[in-house]
């Protein structure tokens, strides 16, 4: 396959650019530097929609990656601006390309959770995409407008899209900081404490790729929730539920131990997803590093 994946220069995106560079022929849409000299850069800005055209066509599938990576750092009116433009833009070259498969990097932020300024909390657990969507901050609605976006467009062509909604993505790179919000869990319920190692991000799209491809084939358009199988406190989850989120009742009688408050089953459904790597993988690599035990 001929892939092209914006924002391929990110933190996020190398890995993912070194994972499907093992099996497809990738090039990369980015305004940064790449940090591979063997992959071709395409340095265009995905909102000038007119100079993308050239670049998309001839790939089979785009993974779009690129965007404001949370809601933080930029003014609220240019992160939905640019994630939400940057999405139509993408679907349009790709459409109007040939392009057979989009795939999106959505995120738990769509259930309006992560950057909440009033008090919320889930209807059921383990979530799963029926869960409903109510986020508040710029971010998570551009994430909503993402998939919404996804959907026109494969109504409107032929175009498949799906949507791959990651939690906080963790990186090696970030271990030290990963150390500290264990120590300071209750700090961040807002995030669910769900989480996902890069490494099984990149896989999980290789997977949609080949599930893109194959005689079993993906649906026209669909979301995914991806993410570890547990928690990234290593504590109970049911403890955790009723220290933070007391007003959800509706627990499945299944759920148990260090179980992840977001459920990954339907992913493993259809494109057999199993994420293979957890946040004793990342402490396992510090450890190595500095001969601590």
């Amino acid at each position: 396959m001929r892939v092209l994946v914006t924002g391929g220069s990110g933190l996020v995106g190398r890995y993912v650019v070194d994972a499907l560079a093992l099996t497809h022929t990738v090039e990369v849409l980015d305004l940064k530097p790449l940090h591979r000299p063997d992959i071709r850069l395409h340095q265009v800005d995905m909102l000038e929609l007119r100079t993308l055209a050239s670049v998309v066509k001839e790939f089979d599938v785009v993974v779009h990656l690129a965007g404001i990576p949370h809601p933080l750092n930029e003014p609220a009116e240019k992160v939905f601006r640019v994630n939400t433009l940057g999405v139509f833009n993408m679907l349009e070259a790709s459409a109007a390309s040939g392009v057979k498969q989009f795939i999106f990097l959505s995120s738990e932020s769509t259930l309006g959770f992560a950057f909440s300024t009033t008090r919320v909390w889930p209807h059921s657990i383990p979530i799963d995409e029926a869960h409903p969507l109510n986020p508040q901050d710029a971010y998570g609605l551009s994430k909503v407008a993402g998939e919404l976006l996804c959907a026109g467009a494969t109504r409107k062509t032929a175009l498949q899209t799906i949507c791959l909604r990651a939690p906080w993505i963790w990186v090696p790179e970030e271990q030290h900081f990963y150390r500290q919000l264990i120590a300071e869990y209750g700090t961040w319920y807002k995030n669910l404490w769900a989480y996902i190692h890069v490494n099984d991000v990149a896989q999980a799209i290789q997977s949609v790729i080949v599930g893109g491809s194959s005689d079993l084939r993906l649906p026209s358009h669909d979301v995914f929730f991806i993410c570890a199988e547990q928690n990234w406190t290593g504590k109970d989850s049911r403890s955790l539920l009723r220290e933070f989120y007391p007003e959800t009742k509706a627990i499945a009688s299944d759920f148990h131990g260090d179980q992840s408050l977001i459920s990954n089953a339907k992913a493993k459904r259809a494109f057999g997803f199993i994420p293979r790597y957890s946040v004793k993988d990342i402490i396992r690599e510090e450890n190595a590093k500095t001969g601590s035990h």
